[in-house]
């Protein structure tokens, strides 16, 4: 019987021991690591004369006051530029929020604090550090929409970033242009990947830049390739049983970054920050960097994964 109480008062001893480093990991220790994750993506949808781009992938900052402040936005910035890309991408949700704050009603700009909205709108100039020799473009997110599209528009609009709704951006380059059509967002805009596209010549070289991975999927949507974020991989994901909240039906099946329908290629980012909880388990903030080049068959190789350089 004592031998019985014994094993057993081991186990929950265990499971608590357990649960509370996975605790610590989750909520302090891995939302504020970062990785690079670098592919080489292959698309047979490009001109075969065009020259390889070297993109970096943003997206999900979440700007808060927890794991994701103004000064850790500046210092990605940095990070990202010593990767030296030729153009930068980013996919939406800039503002960030935790708890009633993840969703409407209370995410509205005018529903938040005087030093919430600060916060955020420091946040969102903090984006203005980022920059390539290319161009940086972004489109927008649901929560950024949530809290307030049009403030949104007005920050971003005296930094270098170019903001594409139901827009093409031509990146003119010796190389062979591409053409970036960026998409309104699919939860709270009205995304028209007809409009996007009227000014992209047929066969041009040519990326849909989306926040919300579903739209791959749109009768819509031929481009060739897609770069998203959204999904946060789950956020918080388990061997086995991967994760157990998923907010788009393509979070599992681009756990990895990438998914396919055919020809056409699926990129997502795992993003940087979090909403709802300020939780990472097993799904790491990512800077994503893709070297894209045309080919007969389309298909994406991972390339490796390590930390970003940085000079603070």
């Amino acid at each position: 019987m004592r031998a019985k109480r014994s094993i057993w008062r081991w186990g929950l001893g265990a499971s608590l021991g357990i649960g509370a480093v996975m605790a610590v990991i989750g909520f302090w220790f891995e939302p504020r690591s970062l990785v690079v994750s670098e592919f080489e993506v292959i698309t047979s949808g490009w001109p075969r004369s065009t020259a390889p781009l070297r993109v970096a992938v943003l997206s999900d900052v979440h700007v808060d006051a927890v794991h994701m402040p103004p000064e850790r936005v500046r210092r990605i910035a940095e990070q990202v530029r010593a990767l030296r890309p030729d153009v930068i991408l980013l996919a939406g949700d800039y503002v960030g929020g935790h708890g009633l704050e993840a969703g409407p009603p209370r995410a509205a700009r005018s529903r938040r604090s005087k030093e919430d909205n600060a916060l955020h709108e420091e946040g969102l100039r903090a984006l203005g550090d980022l920059n390539a020799p290319l161009g940086v473009y972004a489109v927008m997110g649901n929560h950024d929409c949530w809290w307030d599209c049009q403030r949104v528009r007005e920050i971003l609009a005296d930094t270098r970033i170019h903001f594409l709704e139901n827009q093409a951006a031509r990146v003119v380059r010796p190389g062979g242009d591409v053409w970036i059509a960026g998409l309104e967002d699919g939860q709270t805009q009205r995304p028209d990947f007809q409009m996007a596209t009227k000014t992209i010549p047929q066969g041009a070289a040519s990326i849909a830049l989306v926040h919300n991975p579903g739209l791959f999927d749109w009768a819509s949507n031929a481009l060739p390739l897609q770069i998203s974020g959204h999904s946060h991989a789950g956020q918080v994901r388990f061997p086995l049983i991967g994760a157990p909240i998923r907010i788009t039906r393509h979070t599992e099946d681009t756990a990895d970054g990438w998914t396919s329908a055919g020809e056409r290629l699926l990129i997502v980012t795992r993003g940087l920050g979090e909403s709802g909880l300020p939780v990472r388990f097993g799904a790491p903030p990512q800077i994503m960097l893709l070297t894209i080049r045309p080919g007969q068959y389309s298909m994406v190789k991972p390339v490796a994964i390590y930390a970003p350089k940085t000079n603070r």
